[in-house]
């Protein structure tokens, strides 16, 4: 995958070291030899010597443990080192000198094997622990004991770790915050359990919680006593140092030696609490739990902290011409902002301190800090307006949904213009904000009045005129002129890659919507290059997408490659990758659309509890502020999935929330948003209003998709539609390219209609294959039964063999309990007659019923009865002149009352 995110390889290779190391361990124990494990707390040292006395047990072995403790003498002497096979001594950095002695020389005995655990001493000063240290370097330096260092756990073990720390919440964690555990763990297998609890039980991770750039981070207690060992003995400028540094993120070198000075930054990084940058091998860093804990366990205030040391040194580097970092910028800005005694024209001129504040408002915007931001943008509009001040104002406007105030800084404050990159980013924020906002005509010819007055960015100005054009004529009338003129700017040489990046985004969607896989193929592929540097590369600064062309493609091309089935599995991981990047640059808004498109992939892949996690997080992460197509589309589909995991009442409250969504009509969107609305219709027991919805997108005229049209039917069938007429439906539409999955789909309704069991199964594993697992499992389930009838029983185990990874959601959905997260099935492979359908149960239900019905008020009962009788809601708001929203509320209400029952249900249990 080219643009992805090299970190996800970076913590991928914690596990395959550390693999390796435990199988050389395994070895020299296995030959009777001895060996030492040393590693962090928490990095699973005990783990991996019970592991090797199971070993040594299942081979018949005795095995004797020693666990160490501090001040406490003889814990070597004979009684506790008896004869074994493995003698296994844990923590051994905590033995006196007489038991460190007493432990070599049990380590040269030859007659069994000696497994020593330790942590890596920090430096210390008392002669008594130097020559304790001294002594027990001795075995790996000179004894020839076998010393493995082992490291962090890799990516997917992480994963399995925090999968299986019990929860009592059914929703499982978000991709987003997954990726911040594990980037706060560092690989540690104790500190990923204990922040996987905090999570699951007070939600604790934030990226404003997390990040120490403008204030402390708030840590649980259990959090802080894991960690506070390891910030033991630290002198007052170890701990200024480790804060300041954690402030400032990835620093390089000699930067940091330069602001918080050389000694204190070697011992950190001897004690391991800083490290070199992997992502950027110049820099060093330090993790953000450690620091935040640091500054948590201050009692008092620090003498450098105090004396504003770092500031100081900053402050008197900028003076003398140094560029700063952005990071740099606002932690001296808020310096200033808090000691208004000291004046910053005493060290620079008035732009720079425009400049410094303005740069200070980008970074909190883009640590999601609008309030911090605010403050930083008035105070650089102060000294000097520019057109970086403008824009960062701006933002934290529209952060809280106030785009006439965002236009108004923005058009009537006059900045100087002249440098035509930075004159580029600012009209690209200008053109971003009219597009969020109801932009007039206007407000248009104004920006480009405006813009063309500064003659820098007139290029820009008619790529995105040429651009506009092109996609009004997508959502009009002139679909096909539209994608034409998209297609132009696409391939035109001269384009910048930002254009071409919006384009290609634009165009993915139309070719699989015209069955052009191929040049869906190719936009996909042309559009990961332009992409790649921004995300992926790991030299040098961390990189943001401040134009949001390379979020865009990125979004689309998951929700495309998603509703398409285009190698889910690799989006799956593409998904965690771009987490990953999300938080290491703290990037809210960015992590809100990497849960947006983890939610959709698990829509799509039948997953509604894992959906309504993502889409809940992702909801919550932008606010209520601003209202983008992406915000509209995750409560559409949270709504989606909270009909999948049956709370059909919660999903009619989201939906309510929904403004009218401005749908950008093109056949796309509008046939994406009918099959959402045919799926819940069937999620909400309205099977025919599920059908119909169904037949409506496979029969809509300009111009037909094949792709949406055949899973339109798919859904149709699997309601109970006639098999007979859908082939027909399906043999009308047009040929072009489609995916692979529409033709899997197209050949499992064919073969079912055919009772070929064969092509069924071939067809079932082949969509197994491309994560279609409800509709590989019905195909096979078919299978099944076909050869069972045929009495070719050796094929029907083979095909069983196949559903068994699916045999509890299918079981779930055949005794009739909703799996949360399964789609409707199909009539004739998987019964629709479940055990509670029987008279026996049906009876049951009306008894209990029965008593709630007079609770109803008339009216209730009157709208009640009508949606009993199979009416839609809209029917029932003519009927008796209602608005439909009032006949919600009243079917809402009733059903509440009646003890929560499936408005399908309704026809069975209320009494007549």
């Amino acid at each position: 995958m080219a643009y992805k995110s090299e970190l996800l390889t970076y913590y991928e290779s914690f596990g395959q070291n550390r693999a390796a190391e435990l199988a050389r361990l395994n070895q020299i124990i296995s030959a009777g030899g001895t060996a030492i494990i040393a590693a962090l707390p928490g990095f699973g040292k005990s783990h991996a010597s019970r592991l090797m006395a199971a070993e040594v047990k299942r081979r018949g072995g005795s095995v004797i443990v020693v666990v160490c403790s501090r001040s406490q003498p003889d814990q070597l002497d004979d009684r506790g080192t008896g004869p074994a096979d493995l003698l296994i001594v844990e923590d051994a950095h905590l033995l006196d000198l007489d038991d460190i002695r007493r432990l070599s020389r049990l380590a040269m005995d030859e007659t069994r094997s000696v497994l020593i655990t330790l942590d890596p001493a920090p430096p210390s000063s008392c002669p008594r622990e130097q020559e304790c240290r001294r002594e027990m370097k001795w075995l790996w330096s000179e004894g020839g004991v076998e010393r493995i260092d082992l490291g962090g756990v890799g990516y997917d073990e992480a994963q399995a770790i925090i999968d299986a720390v019990p929860s009592a919440k059914p929703l499982p964690i978000d991709v987003v915050t997954k990726a911040r555990i594990l980037m706060l763990a560092d690989g540690n297998p104790r500190l990923l359990e204990e922040l996987t609890r905090e999570e699951l039980y007070r939600g604790t991770y934030s990226a404003r919680q997390q990040n120490l750039l403008l204030g402390p981070s708030q840590l649980s207690p259990r959090i802080i006593d894991f960690v506070r060992p390891r910030l033991q003995d630290l002198g007052a400028d170890e701990e200024y140092g480790l804060i300041t540094l954690g402030r400032l993120g990835s620093t390089p070198f000699l930067r940091a030696t330069r602001i918080i000075g050389h000694g204190p930054l070697r011992s950190l990084l001897r004690r391991g609490l800083v490290a070199h940058d992997p992502r950027t091998p110049d820099c060093v860093a330090v993790s953000q739990l450690y620091a935040g804990a640091a500054l948590a366990l201050q009692v008092e205030e620090n003498p450098f902290e105090a004396q504003h040391a770092a500031e100081t040194v900053i402050l008197h580097d900028a003076s003398k011409g140094t560029h700063l970092s952005a990071s740099e910028c606002a932690f001296v800005a808020e310096y200033l902002m808090n000691n208004p005694s000291h004046d910053p024209l005493e060290d620079m001129t008035i732009p720079e301190v425009a400049e410094l504040f303005a740069r200070a408002a980008r970074r909190a915007n883009e640590n999601g800090m609008p309030g911090s931001a605010m403050m930083f943008a008035h105070r650089s509009l102060a000294y000097s307006p520019t057109a970086k001040g403008v824009e960062e104002l701006s933002r934290c406007l529209v952060k809280q949904g106030k785009f006439v105030e965002a236009l108004n800084v923005i058009e009537k404050t006059e900045v100087p213009h002249g440098d035509a990159i930075e004159d580029a980013k600012f009209l690209s924020w200008w053109m971003q904000v009219l597009v969020k906002h109801n932009r007039s005509k206007r407000h248009l010819e104004l920006m480009d009045a405006e813009a063309r007055s500064w003659g820098t960015v007139d290029g820009v100005l008619d790529e995105w005129n040429a651009f506009m054009s092109a996609r009004a004529a997508m959502m009009l009338t002139n679909y096909a002129d539209g994608v034409r003129r998209m297609e132009r700017i696409a391939s035109d040489e001269s384009t910048s890659a930002t254009s071409v990046l919006r384009a290609l985004a634009e165009l993915m969607p139309c070719y699989v919507y015209l069955g052009r896989t191929n040049d869906f193929e190719s936009a996909l592929n042309s559009g990961r290059g332009p992409s790649s540097p921004e995300i992926s590369g790991l030299d040098g600064p961390r990189r943001r997408d401040r134009t949001g062309h390379v979020t865009e493609f990125i979004m689309q091309a998951s929700f495309v490659r998603a509703a398409s089935g285009h190698d889910r599995a690799a989006l799956a991981r593409e998904i965690e990758s771009y987490a990953l990047r999300m938080v290491d640059t703290a990037d809210e808004y960015g992590m809100a659309l990497v849960n947006l498109a983890a939610g959709h992939l698990a829509i799509e892949q039948t997953q509604g509890r894992r959906a309504e996690a993502e889409l809940r997080r992702a909801l919550e992460r932008v606010g209520n502020g601003t209202q983008t197509r992406w915000t509209t589309w995750m409560q559409v589909l949270r709504a989606n999935a909270l009909a999948m995991i049956g709370r059909h009442d919660d999903a009619l409250l989201v939906e309510r929330e929904i403004r009218i969504m401005a749908r950008e009509s093109t056949p796309w969107l509008s046939q994406y948003s009918m099959h959402l609305d045919a799926r819940m219709k069937a999620y909400e027991g309205d099977l025919a209003g599920s059908i119909a919805e169904c037949r409506a997108i496979a029969s809509m005229n300009s111009p037909h998709s094949r792709f949406f049209s055949t899973r339109a039917l798919h859904v149709a069938a699997a309601l109970g539609d006639n098999l007979v007429r859908i082939i027909g439906q399906l043999d009308a539409l047009p040929q072009g390219d489609p995916a692979p999955s529409t033709l899997l789909l197209e050949g499992h309704l064919r073969s079912t209609l055919e009772g070929d069991a064969d092509a069924l199964e071939a067809i079932g594993t082949e969509l197994l294959s491309l994560d279609f697992w409800w509709e590989g499992a019905l195909a096979l389930q078919t299978a099944s039964q076909l050869y069972a009838e045929a009495g070719r029983y050796a094929e029907k185990r083979r095909s069983d063999d196949k559903l068994t990874p699916f045999a509890s959601r299918l079981a779930e959905i055949t005794n009739g309990h909703p799996n949360p997260g399964d789609q409707p099935t199909a009539g004739a492979s998987i019964p629709r007659t479940t055990a509670a359908g029987t008279a026996e149960s049906v009876a049951e239900a009306r008894d209990q019923v029965s008593p709630r019905f007079s609770s109803l008020t008339s009216r209730e009962r009157e709208i009640t009865l009508l949606a009993a009788d199979g009416h839609s809601n809209a029917e029932i708001a003519a009927r008796l002149f209602l608005s439909v929203r009032t006949v919600e509320s009243h079917i809402l209400q009733a059903r509440s009352k009646l003890g929560a029952v499936r408005r399908a249900d309704l026809a069975s249990v209320i009494p007549r």
